[in-house]
């Protein structure tokens, strides 16, 4: 089975490089004109015979313009962490924030103030993977595509994928993907890099 991660494409708040969680806004225009751009990049891995997305706008709008020859699943739990107070700051904005150090430190693994706690994210994450592999299995899917955020990807990969990178390592920019194949244990290999 295979599964091409895809992150959503570009929103203002990512060009600003702020922190951006369950803040549901939008692609920005110049998000949109990428991913027209580079529809055909997406295209050459179709046909998908399902397709799963965050409930996220920025999402949905990804999925819509990705796949619009496709219906596709909403998943709740495909939706990125709540950064709580960290939301809509930048990286120099934060950087002197003891929390937000430790956040950066521990790859996610600490709380952040009035955000979705650690524990409860990680275990969304790897939940919500399973799913995706239970329904492909019930339903003898072979070849599917997320529509998700860059922190759930990094998440899935960094537990599930043979290949051990750093966890920060994982990170796609806006629009671009993973092609994934899965092997034992639910466990995942990347077989391509989409880079638009």
């Amino acid at each position: 089975m295979k599964i091409l991660f895809i992150r959503h494409g570009e929103t203002k708040n990512n060009a600003e490089h702020k922190w951006l969680g369950s803040t549901d806004v939008s692609l920005w225009q110049e998000g949109i004109d990428a991913l027209l751009k580079n529809k055909s990049m997406v295209d050459k891995y179709k046909p998908f015979e399902k397709v799963y997305s965050s409930p996220m706008k920025r999402c949905i709008e990804t999925a819509k313009i990705y796949f619009d020859d496709m219906s596709f699943e909403i998943i709740k739990d495909l939706r990125e962490r709540s950064f709580g107070d960290f939301e809509g700051m930048t990286h120099n904005e934060l950087k002197d924030n003891p929390y937000y150090k430790e956040f950066a430190k521990t790859r996610w693994r600490s709380e952040i103030p009035n955000g979705e706690l650690s524990d409860n994210f990680f275990n969304r994450v790897y939940n919500v993977y399973l799913n995706i592999i239970e329904d492909m299995k019930k339903n003898n899917l072979n070849y599917t595509a997320v529509v998700t955020h860059g922190g759930i990807i990094m998440t899935i990969l960094d537990k599930y994928n043979v290949e051990k990178l750093p966890f920060y390592d994982y990170l796609l920019p806006n629009g671009c993907g993973y092609l994934t194949e899965i092997i034992e244990n639910n466990n995942l290999k990347i077989i391509d890099k989409i880079l638009l």
